[in-house]
């Protein structure tokens, strides 16, 4: 091998992951060429100074091998089995005889299954191919409210549509605004005011439906982002001045909207004084406050045992200590999410990851707030626990997202 190109062709022959030829190609020549001009320096025509570079670079074949090892796609198991673990708990609210739920443990076996697949999916997808489409991404998330806001089923307020078996809500558009606005905040060259535009958009959406989890988790999401993204402090500090204000006008505007009663009755909290004794938050609490180590399946808590208050049918009928171990399941989910994002420098990946570690944190963080009687309560899914295909495929999203970028960190 005489050349650069023949001595990187034949490194490359020796790998077998062909996503990360690329990458090595790109490495190998950019060292080669600067020894060759080293080389050239010396008074070496540019002939002999490339063959004494290729040579001084090593046996091409025990490099390719080394390479091979080193670029092999990885898995990382400390993500994957706490994410097994949690989506198995999901099948404990449906357990309780009291509840006859047991008829959708079938359902949720596909539910489980579905899952699963979805984050192996994701897992084995390139994630630098989605960056592409992130203005696409948005389209669809937009266009997708467009369907749902004019649907024609209504539940509670919210409003989605039908189709036959196929249902189309809200939670359907978090994970394209996720990997849109990923997108959008990587690109440098976005403004601020439209990436400010595109979220009051979607905000509006949102509100629209209206379901408040939904946009909590939406504003989480791109507030996060745009403070781990590469705006200037000064940029920062001026967008939170703002929307600190714009929260305490729309706390404001709660305060005296003409809500409805449901509505009223989940905006409560432990700390009122003039519950109604049959009210959700006044039920859980007396759940809460009975609580045992291994649990008690009397009088179970049957107002949306197995959704929204999934952890709490946990702690009632499996006890104290299953609720701890569920949520230290969890906790850990959250750390290997967050842990991940130290060996990534591909910036569309580290924002993909903490878009996704927003979303998760969130909705467990008020789940566990809402327990303790410390927030409003309102249907805020567990995620991979509470039953339903949304909070699993949704909560699978930024696993298997998560497990790509891990996969090729070795050459992103």
């Amino acid at each position: 091998m005489r050349t650069i190109k023949e001595f990187t062709q034949h490194v490359k022959g020796h790998i077998r992951n062909k996503e990360a030829h690329d990458a090595v190609e790109k490495e190998l020549t950019y060292h080669l060429a600067k020894s060759k001009h080293a080389w050239q320096e010396k008074g070496y025509k540019a002939t002999d100074a490339e063959l004494r570079a290729v040579r001084e670079m090593g046996n091409a074949t025990n490099l390719g091998v080394s390479l091979n090892q080193i670029h092999q796609p990885k898995i990382d198991w400390l993500l994957v089995i706490p994410f097994m673990l949690a989506v198995m708990c999901s099948f404990l609210p449906l357990l309780p005889a009291e509840l006859s739920l047991r008829d959708s443990i079938i359902r949720n076996i596909v539910i489980v299954i579905g899952g699963i697949v979805l984050t192996i999916f994701l897992m084995r997808l390139d994630f630098r191919k989605l960056e592409r489409y992130s203005t696409q991404m948005y389209i669809l998330g937009c266009l997708l409210f467009l369907i749902i806001l004019n649907g024609n089923e209504t539940i509670n307020g919210v409003v989605f549509f039908r189709v036959g078996p196929l249902e189309l809500k809200g939670w359907m558009t978090m994970p394209l605004f996720l990997i849109a606005f990923a997108g959008l905040f990587a690109k440098q060259k976005k403004p601020l005011w439209l990436l400010l535009t595109l979220y009051l958009i979607g905000s509006y959406c949102y509100l629209r439906l209206p379901d408040i989890s939904l946009f909590c988790s939406y504003s989480a999401i791109v507030a996060t982002l745009f403070y781990a993204s590469s705006f200037s402090r000064k940029q920062k500090l001026a967008i939170t001045i703002a929307f600190s204000l714009l929260f305490v006008a729309f706390i404001c505007y709660l305060m005296f909207a003409p809500l409805k009663s449901y509505q009223l009755e989940r905006m409560q909290t432990i700390f009122r004084t003039d519950l109604d004794e049959n009210s959700i938050v006044a039920l859980s609490s007396t759940v809460m406050k009975h609580l045992t180590w291994f649990g008690t399946s009397s009088q179970p808590f049957a107002n949306a045992a197995h959704t929204d208050f999934a952890l709490l049918t946990i702690l009632q009928t499996y006890g104290i200590l299953a609720g701890v171990i569920i949520i230290c399941i969890l906790g850990f989910i959250i750390y290997r999410l967050a842990h991940t994002l130290g060996y990534i420098h591909n910036e569309y990946g580290r924002l993909l990851i903490t878009g996704g570690l927003a979303y998760v944190t969130t909705q467990i963080a008020y789940q566990i707030l809402m327990l303790f009687g410390l927030v409003p309560f309102i249907s805020m899914p567990l995620p991979f626990i509470s039953h339903g295909v949304f909070p699993m495929l949704i909560g699978s999203v930024p696993i298997g997202l998560t497990l790509s970028i891990y996969r090729r960190k070795s050459y992103i």
